[in-house]
């Protein structure tokens, strides 16, 4: 099992961009750190009282008065430090990882479901409090992000050689410690959240296929980037398909046009769109190209 020891990936094509500005390929990973960076410049340059940022951070009582979109808001309010540019530092890293491996559509489905479920759930919690800790930063989802990347590549190891899964286990319990210390129900709230949200819907993705433990939710295809048609194409157009290739000779294609539209599939919907038969021949390709460099 490879994906247990590496977290590199053979096929660099899969983060493919939603557009381009100039020399920029904007990708999800991308497109969320900009807001990110743009966030801390507002809360820089907009005054003591940060008018703007108080107007999107997620405030429950707000959110009960109508002000839905702080369910989705909240994390593009961001105070510029150290930690903060740390932060975004690492969400590109991990965040362009596993971008590569589900796809630009599906990591943008799972991105804002960090966002919005531990919103919701923060805000259910509001309704029984009279006053509770307002709730905003990128370093939620930055969490989640990690979470998943630990659940994936668990044995992945960070400097200074410290594996995926301690250094996730480290930092969530340091969190929740700390909002314990405060008392802060939200935070925890916020967290547990998190992390719920990190494991379940990555595995509803069909990836941490060795997390056993962790439930798994039906999603549409929609979100998951899987295509039913491709799956459940019936035996007689499959055979009507090859015997027309055979005839018009059709199926003269040379494997590199093959492979390129896999990769293309890949950086629609994931790779957990592909077929058995597709994940074999990109495999294929993938060693030749290694025993090529090692030549």
């Amino acid at each position: 099992m490879p994906d247990r020891y590496s977290y590199s990936s053979p096929w660099a094509r899969g983060n493919e961009p939603w557009f381009r500005v100039g020399q920029i390929e904007v990708t999800t990973t991308i497109a969320l750190l900009s807001l990110g960076i743009l966030s801390a410049l507002i809360w820089a340059f907009e005054g003591r009282k940060h008018e703007f940022s108080l107007q999107i951070l997620l405030d429950t009582d707000k959110v009960q008065e109508g002000e839905i979109w702080r369910l989705i808001t909240w994390p593009l309010v961001n105070q510029p430090d150290i930690w903060t540019i740390f932060l975004f530092f690492i969400l590109y890293l991990l965040g362009n990882q596993l971008e590569n491996l589900m796809g630009r559509r599906p990591f943008m489905f799972f991105l804002l479901s960090l966002t919005i479920i531990p919103g919701v759930g923060v805000f259910l919690y509001g309704l029984s409090n009279t006053s509770i800790e307002l709730m905003y930063g990128l370093r939620y989802v930055e969490l989640g992000v990690l979470i998943a990347f630990a659940a994936q590549y668990p044995t992945a190891r960070f400097w200074p050689g410290v594996r995926a899964w301690i250094i996730v286990s480290v930092i969530f319990g340091l969190d929740i410690l700390n909002a314990i210390s405060v008392r802060s129900g939200a935070r925890a709230i916020m967290l547990l959240s998190v992390a719920a949200t990190a494991l379940i819907g990555f595995r509803s993705f069909g990836y941490a296929s060795e997390l056993h433990w962790v439930p798994k939710v039906r999603l549409p295809a929609l979100i998951t980037g899987t295509s039913p048609q491709r799956s459940r194409r019936s035996p007689r157009k499959t055979q009507r398909r090859r015997h027309l290739k055979s005839v018009t000779e059709i199926r003269d294609e040379s494997a590199e046009q093959e492979i390129d539209s896999i990769l293309d599939q890949v950086a629609e919907s994931g790779m957990n769109s592909l077929s058995e038969n597709q994940r074999k021949k990109l495999d294929q390709y993938s060693k030749k190209l290694r025993k090529k460099k090692g030549n």
